[in-house]
């Protein structure tokens, strides 16, 4: 039981800190680790050499009510992509949001969870480029 159980556990920890090759990868300082984990994650099945730069992310909120209680977010990542064969291309993904809070500890993670999304609205685009 124990030899079963030790067992089970070192696979599903190699598997979990399995290396993903991203040498074909290349980030600016604009990236934070984190959002260089998600475009490594999404492009891990890229083979060409790709440079990404200039990472940007805004957000701008609109259309405020009068209570001041419910409003839209619009939300703008953006990047610059060059591949081996061509040249910079901007690409960049938008969403709008419509929350019904203020409270920052709510807002900073919807912030990060629709960064995720865009990045992998970008990845997508990025796909495309590269295939």
């Amino acid at each position: 039981m124990f030899t079963r159980n030790i067992l089970l556990l070192i696979i599903l920890s190699s598997c979990s800190i399995a290396n993903i090759d991203t040498s074909n990868l290349d980030f600016d300082d604009s990236f934070s680790n984190s959002d260089k984990f998600q475009f490594n994650k999404c492009l891990a099945n890229t083979f060409e050499n790709i440079k990404l730069n200039d990472l940007q992310f805004n957000y701008l909120a609109e259309n405020i009510n009068s209570q001041g209680l419910e409003f839209n977010t619009r939300y703008v990542l953006s990047l610059i992509l060059k591949t081996q064969n061509s040249e910079d291309i901007k690409l960049d993904s938008i969403r709008i949001n419509t929350t019904n809070y203020i409270s920052s500890n709510m807002a900073d993670s919807e912030k990060k969870e629709i960064k995720k999304l865009l990045i992998s609205d970008v990845c997508k685009s990025i796909n495309n480029y590269v295939e």
